[in-house]
């Protein structure tokens, strides 16, 4: 073994540092306007899949949810994050997220049912699936695959960053 003298540090990286080599060709910047909507797990809702981590079930999407929707009651099997960047939504009449620069977080294990009056778009990072109900039956587990797969068939993943196993079909 060669022994080089120097000795590793905290400060090696501040000292060392070496850019990190770019190995595909997604854009590591994206303008969300390049991406199309694509129609999400409800009615009244779209969704653009910004990024998706296959191998660990993580996603971030940007939701477009018309005016006057309500969600059909689903739970979040990990913590979900949303920032509201137009409109608002909430959960409960005394606790309202209905304006811009809001910030939630709904905790894993989380079940309810958000309204929407006036529609909103939000940035939303997902640590988890969501479990989708219709009829008190669970009828849908929506994680980071499904929301590829949904994107990709609508030729919306073009600029996701894709994290995992993802294997597109041979042409």
């Amino acid at each position: 073994m060669e022994n080089n003298n120097q000795a590793f540090s905290p400060f090696f990286w501040m000292t060392q540092p070496k850019v990190t080599e770019q190995k595909h060709h997604v854009k590591e910047f994206v303008n969300p306007d390049e991406i199309p909507w694509t129609d999400w797990l409800m009615p009244g809702t779209q969704f653009k899949l910004l990024y998706c981590d296959i191998a660990n079930g993580n996603f971030t999407i940007l939701l477009n949810v018309d005016p006057g929707t309500q969600a059909t009651v689903h739970w979040h099997l990990g913590t979900a994050m949303a920032y509201i960047l137009k409109g608002g939504f909430y959960y409960h009449e005394d606790d309202k997220g209905n304006m811009e620069n809001c910030f939630t977080c709904e905790t894993g294990g989380a079940v309810h049912q958000p309204f929407s009056p006036e529609g909103c778009v939000m940035l939303g990072i997902m640590m988890g699936p969501i479990a989708g109900y219709h009829e008190d039956k669970l009828v849908v587990i929506a994680d980071a695959q499904l929301h590829y797969e949904l994107a990709r068939q609508n030729n919306a993943v073009q600029y996701t960053t894709v994290v995992g196993y993802v294997k597109e079909a041979e042409k």
